[in-house]
């Protein structure tokens, strides 16, 4: 069976829907359905159900679980051959969210293709915890993401320390405050305690997310449940109604330098919780006992020099950000 049918299988069952997969790989439709049915003639099962909507069958799941693990040893006998390869040519299968992808790939890979201008890079974007499994799964390489706890057979290099900040425009601020706003821009400058800023209504993304739990934590400790003024799914719909003055949001120290232009009027406080900063390890890890060709370990070392020396050079260490 062609490997390319059970990649077409594989990025259906993603979507669950025949027209975004074939945009999203740009084939026609009619070309990745003669895939599916290809699949479907060689097990004589039927793999999705048509109506009322794209589901997968019971056969489907099944062979999900198999095509999966099949494009995987694939992709890792194409590492493993080129290490034989005078080209050097290979796949590096990376997981990293979106707007992280953003800020450290523009660093790290004009440095790693220097070294290994022929190596294809595939890219998984979704939330850490997801690029952790597949990880561990062999459906990725690396992950560059959020990680606490030492607790998972991943080899684990910590990169920096994220931290998390609010963001509220002076409008809001003068709105809710008075008087008071200026003291307390000053009292916030070096840490916000949620306590402080009770009376402000809050954009915020919705569960499960790692951010939204951070901020439910501080909400917890602060005594209150805040004023919620939209919850979303999508942080670029929250930035994007930002300068509306409608409420303040919560973002990650990474993303800050992608929101000048957006935050303007604003101030960016650094987020306390029990008197400590609130921050997040950002981590590079790989699976502990597979097999790393030489360009995935210098994609890694690469990125471990790239982003220490990014942390170094921030300039938002634990005060406020004017933007």
């Amino acid at each position: 069976m062609n490997l390319v049918s059970y990649y077409y299988f594989v990025e259906t069952a993603k979507d669950l829907h025949f027209t975004n997969t074939a945009k999203r790989l740009f084939i026609s439709q009619q070309n990745l359905s003669l895939h599916i049915q290809k699949l479907e003639q060689y097990y004589g099962v039927d793999l999705f159900n048509r109506k009322p909507k794209l589901t997968l069958t019971y056969a489907g799941e099944k062979l999900l679980e198999t095509a999966e693990k099949i494009l995987a040893e694939n992709a890792t006998i194409i590492n493993q051959l080129a290490e034989i390869s005078e080209k050097g040519v290979g796949v590096l299968r990376i997981g990293i969210p979106a707007y992280r992808a953003q800020v450290c790939l523009p660093l790290i890979l004009p440095i790693f293709y220097q070294k290994w201008p022929n190596i294809n890079i595939q890219l998984t974007e979704t939330q850490s915890a997801n690029m952790e499994e597949m990880v561990a799964e062999g459906q990725l390489d690396v992950f560059i993401g959020i990680k606490n706890a030492d607790d998972s057979p991943l080899e684990v290099t910590p990169l920096l320390n994220d931290h998390t900040y609010l963001v509220v425009s002076d409008t809001l601020l003068h709105k809710y405050y008075g008087n008071t706003a200026e003291d307390l821009k000053q009292e916030a400058q070096y840490g916000a305690d949620l306590k402080l800023f009770s009376k402000l209504p809050f954009m915020l993304v919705k569960p499960p997310n790692r951010l939204r739990k951070t901020t439910d934590e501080c909400f917890n400790v602060a005594g209150y449940k805040p004023n919620v003024f939209i919850e979303s799914t999508n942080t670029e719909l929250l930035i994007s109604l930002y300068p509306k003055d409608f409420a303040a949001f919560f973002v990650t120290e990474m993303r800050l330098p992608l929101l000048k232009g957006v935050l303007n009027d604003s101030h960016c406080f650094p987020l306390k919780s029990s008197e400590k900063l609130v921050q997040h390890r950002l981590v590079i890890a790989h699976r502990n006992e597979k097999y790393l060709t030489q360009y995935v370990k210098d994609f890694i070392q690469i990125s471990i020099e790239v982003l220490m020396n990014f942390e170094k050079d921030r300039r938002f260490e634990g005060s406020e950000v004017e933007l």
